[in-house]
């Protein structure tokens, strides 16, 4: 009888290990499936690229949003928390309006942030000294939002579709406005942990 239990535990482990594993690979799936897919609708080169574009910045709006909602159940900083709701109900907004635009010109997108955003939410989470989630979720959000500054100037000057370059042109300034509201939040965080 024990040997039969054994054997049920064993595939039960089994079968867990399995769907835990497939569900790793479904995650990482919707990142890879949007880029192959727009790979194959898109024939040139331009449209590939903001294809592509589109793409990569759902997926990084899903992620500042992800850690925007950490920051807040987290922290006991006022100044985080207010900047983090700012930048979470802004990206949420950001990312609707990149949705409706995608599915105009039929781009298809991620449903989830990319890895290495989510292994930083991992990482986020597990952070149990408050200093030290509050220095680590303001860099890794100043970090965010100059590359993704630098990808909009760069796709702005390159793209051109007029839909696209019209919607980067006005979302720059909100992402500007959230660097200048993320460094002076991050040094209040340095100054206060002096």
């Amino acid at each position: 009888m024990r040997f039969i239990n054994r054997i049920g535990a064993m595939l039960l482990l089994a079968a867990i290990a399995f769907s835990c594993g497939q569900k790793n690979s479904n995650e990482t799936d919707s990142n890879k499936g949007a880029e192959e897919a727009n790979e194959d609708k898109f024939q040139s080169k331009e449209g590939e690229k903001d294809a592509e574009f589109v793409a990569q910045t759902v997926a990084c709006n899903f992620g500042d949003i992800q850690l925007s909602q950490l920051a807040q159940q987290k922290t006991n900083n006022d100044q985080v928390k207010e900047v983090a709701k700012n930048i979470e109900e802004n990206h949420s907004k950001l990312l609707k309006d990149l949705q409706n635009l995608a599915e105009e010109k039929a781009i298809s997108l991620p449903t989830e942030a990319e890895d290495a955003k989510k292994r930083k939410i991992e990482d986020l989470t597990k952070e149990t000294d408050i200093r030290d989630f509050n220095k680590e979720w303001c860099k890794e959000m100043v970090s965010s939002h100059e590359k993704t500054i630098k990808d909009f100037e760069d796709r702005w000057e390159k793209t051109e579709d007029p839909e696209l370059k019209n919607w980067i042109a006005e979302t720059l300034p909100h992402l500007r406005s959230h660097l200048d509201k993320i460094k002076s939040c991050d040094e209040s965080v340095a100054n206060a942990s002096k």
